[in-house]
């Protein structure tokens, strides 16, 4: 293994760092779930207003789940830039984690 390999993996092991990677995967998650019920509630798409993103990893999130192929950005309305909307692949995950979890 090579310096930048070796450094890279002394970064990978910090405390900071697995903080980091395992809100790269719970923040989409989170923003789903919030994404899918309340389409699932209203029939509409969710406006970027009433999305709780935390800063650039909410951004990131949002990019995620949309390369994932997940939720759809939309125009937005009289007061959001942009408004989601889960995809069917979306809709049908949601399903999923809401009957394993029990809608927790």
């Amino acid at each position: 293994m090579g310096a930048y390999e070796d450094l890279v993996q002394i970064i990978k092991q910090s405390e900071v760092m697995q903080q980091v990677l395992a809100g790269l995967q719970e923040e989409p998650v989170k923003i789903m779930l919030a994404i899918c019920k309340e389409y699932e509630a209203t029939n509409e798409p969710v406006a970027d207003y009433h999305l709780q993103l935390s800063g650039y990893l909410g951004e990131i999130a949002l990019r995620v789940l949309m390369s994932a192929g997940l939720i759809e950005r939309q125009p937005g309305g009289r007061f959001s830039i942009f408004r989601y909307k889960p995809t069917s692949a979306g809709i049908e995950h949601y399903k999923r984690l809401i009957g394993e979890t029990g809608g927790k």
